[in-house]
């Protein structure tokens, strides 16, 4: 008796659980499952567009330090014909070759003019107790691809005899780039000390609009599409360094 009671208990709940899954509206399930899976899938897309944009993001940090790496050895001057540096007089080639290693190192990523995307070289001589001297003298906002495009296009067409390198030669620039200036103040460059000797800085700055690659509007009405990313080294210049005045 006593097994057979247990037994009919037994067999009563799963009765009572049988039945009580039948009064379940049918579809729940699925409905949750759907929305968990819309959220993952959002989630996922926002780590994918996280992704690429990041990666093209360290593109462009390469570009600005790879420029101010290899202009570091260049003089932003013009020579006397002795050989010495004529601080007076800007070369401008330098901020050409600046630009021009900046955008090939950033491959495959390609700044577009009409973002606006931008190049904004600037020189820093910098001498104790005085404020720091700007170069180029004729951009006190600092050198600007946009705004010079048309020297940087001669320069390699007439000077080089060579076509504008391929990652900047988009007709944009020559027609409807917007100029962007320099971030970097000279009080951010002013000697930091009392006893800090007299140096020359070379800043490269990029501004860089990233088109998002998905366009869900999700991820669009959150971040602006594109979206702006700016990016900038500092570098010592030693040929941009302040020489004392002969009396």
């Amino acid at each position: 008796m006593i097994m057979m009671e247990s037994k009919y208990r037994h067999t009563n709940f799963f009765e009572r659980m049988l039945a009580r899954m039948r009064r379940q509206p049918r579809g729940q399930s699925f409905v949750e499952l759907m929305l968990v899976v819309v959220f993952l899938a959002l989630l996922l897309a926002g780590v994918v567009e996280f992704g690429f944009m990041l990666n093209q993001y360290l593109h462009v940090l390469d570009g600005a330090r790879e420029a101010a790496r290899f202009s570091s050895n260049n003089v932003p001057f013009a020579l006397n014909p002795d050989g010495t540096v004529n601080a007076g007089v800007d070369n401008l080639s330098f901020y050409y070759i600046a630009a021009d290693k900046a955008a090939s190192t950033m491959k495959p990523v390609v700044l577009n003019p009409d973002f606006p995307d931008d190049i904004v070289i600037s020189v820093f001589s910098v001498t104790q107790g005085h404020s720091p001297l700007r170069f180029p003298t004729s951009d006190p906002n600092g050198w600007s691809l946009c705004n010079h495009y048309a020297a940087f296009a001669a320069y390699f067409t007439v000077t080089l005899g060579r076509p504008v390198p391929d990652d900047l030669s988009d007709a944009g620039w020559s027609s409807g780039c917007t100029v962007r200036g320099s971030q970097v103040s000279t009080a951010v460059v002013q000697a930091p000390s009392a006893g800090a000797p007299s140096t020359g800085v070379l800043v490269v700055e990029i501004y860089y609009n990233y088109p998002q690659l998905l366009k869900l509007p999700v991820l669009t009405s959150v971040l602006a599409d594109p979206v702006q990313l700016y990016v900038y080294t500092v570098m010592p210049l030693s040929s941009a360094a302040p020489t004392a005045t002969p009396h």
